[in-house]
């Protein structure tokens, strides 16, 4: 039987931006990958905050901006072979609650979620739960490296499904986790659990296949890297600073089954 692997992806870029050599290496290998973005849908009547009109800006300000993120995905996971299915859930920049945007602004996008959200958690996890299917081998969540909200819903979601459900395994958010100190402070803040870190490998040529992919995001690609030539040099950077030793690597998490500090030893897993 074949492999599955279900990758979940806040936004449309994210599972590619942080997971692009894995998820080639699995397809080259003959596993079936899903990529399930979960908030892509556009805001209801056409409503706009002034932090959502400018970040439309900073993509370009496409007429139908979900429309046109939704084709660069598909166009980015064909570069990888891997399939997509996108969710309908808005965006936090679009999300409101008693006439008020709940984020409108980086700092507010960028911090604790907004109670009016919590019933938004109970969605997600129940559709994941629909979505996935005892043959998937493993599922691929974020770890929210970064704390945006939508990165934190989707993680709390797995982490709520997790007893009930297939492998777990956490992928750090790129670019967020090139911050100095992002990642500390995220386990930090997750203490209450034991993480595990563990090793992913690939060759250059999927890391030329992760490249090319994360390029077809061309309405991020100023945001995010200020060009595509940045983006190559700064993506090839990581993958080479994850692990010296082993060349090319992405690094994952699991949540340990044994209480010990929050980082252990890295693992190469092949």
């Amino acid at each position: 039987m074949r492999k599955l692997a279900l990758y979940l992806s806040p936004h449309l870029d994210d599972a590619v931006l942080s997971c692009g050599g894995l998820i080639r290496r699995q397809v080259l290998g003959g596993t079936h990958v899903l990529v399930v973005t979960v908030f892509v849908g556009a805001p209801k009547h056409g409503d706009l905050s002034k932090f959502a009109a400018q970040t439309h800006a900073r993509w370009g300000n496409d007429p139908s901006p979900a429309a046109m993120r939704g084709e660069e995905d598909r166009r980015a996971l064909a570069l990888l072979g891997a399939d997509c299915l996108h969710l309908e859930y808005p965006d936090a920049i679009y999300r409101s609650h008693g006439g008020s945007f709940l984020y409108s602004s980086d700092e507010e996008l960028f911090s604790s979620i907004h109670p009016a959200d919590a019933n938004l958690l109970s969605q997600v996890a129940a559709a994941i739960a629909d979505i996935r299917s005892p043959q998937d081998s493993t599922i691929y969540a974020p770890l929210s490296v970064g704390n945006h909200v939508d990165h934190q819903l989707v993680r709390n979601a797995l982490l709520s499904l997790r007893a009930h459900s297939n492998e777990i395994v956490f992928y750090e958010d790129y670019p967020y986790v090139d911050r100095p100190g992002a990642l500390t402070s995220t386990l930090e803040a997750l203490r209450t659990r034991v993480w595990e870190s563990e090793l992913q490998p690939f060759d250059e040529m999927c890391l030329e296949a992760k490249i090319e992919a994360i390029a077809a995001y061309r309405s991020q690609m100023a945001s995010l890297f200020g060009s595509a030539t940045a983006m190559d040099i700064r993506v090839r950077e990581y993958a080479r600073a994850v692990s010296p030793e082993e060349g090319l690597a992405e690094r994952y998490w699991r949540v340990s089954g044994t209480r010990r500090s929050a980082q252990v030893a890295s693992r190469t897993v092949v």
